[in-house]
């Protein structure tokens, strides 16, 4: 005589948090990419830091260079520092410069991924629509992209030097004095247009 097998149980599943993966998946990659640069940050790696399996990163993004993208188009947001005051925006960025002690910054990211070419395309593109568009339209006239264009310059130039290609004057003895310099330089471009 036969006698069917019961059907297993089912084990529980854990209702599944899709903004909460997506989220682990951007910081994972982030800090990646930000250490490593594209080419030597894999999607299982991703996958692994973030504690999920790596086919949920095609799931999300579709591809690496999607994930490069959603993650620096995460990362490059500028524009709560835009509903800010005015007279304070130097010392405001600045601040975010220094006491933020979040993932790495999106520059880390650019640089250590330029030599790939869609990478280096997708830095290029948000970094004018993201950063360089909205500051211009916030500045206003005179020369208003001209300005964030130097805005721009001034912070890529202390982040690289300070962060990723580290020079020996700003050393923590001489940051403070940097700092103050930092912040009333971004002042100066800013308030050009109120002269």
């Amino acid at each position: 005589m036969y006698i069917p097998r019961a059907p297993e149980p089912r084990k529980p599943t854990r209702p599944r948090d899709a903004e909460r993966t997506r989220t682990a998946i951007l910081d994972a990659a982030q800090t990646l990419f930000a250490t490593r640069g594209f080419a030597n940050t894999g999607v299982r790696e991703v996958a692994e830091l973030a504690g999920v399996n790596s086919s949920l990163v095609g799931r999300y993004f579709g591809s690496k260079e999607g994930l490069f993208r959603a993650t620096l188009d995460r990362a490059l947001y500028i524009t709560p520092l835009l509903h800010g005051d005015r007279r304070r925006f130097g010392v405001d960025v600045v601040a975010l410069f220094f006491d933020t002690r979040e993932l790495p910054g999106p520059m880390a990211m650019m640089i250590l991924s330029a030599a790939d070419p869609e990478a280096h395309a997708a830095s290029v593109e948000l970094m004018q629509t993201k950063v360089i568009a909205p500051l211009a339209r916030w500045l206003g006239p005179p020369d208003e992209e001209g300005r964030a264009a130097r805005l721009n310059i001034l912070w890529g130039g202390f982040l690289t030097s300070w962060k990723l290609l580290p020079i020996q004057p700003l050393a923590k003895a001489r940051i403070a004095s940097t700092r103050r310099w930092l912040e009333a330089t971004t002042q100066a471009i800013v308030d050009e247009g109120s002269a």
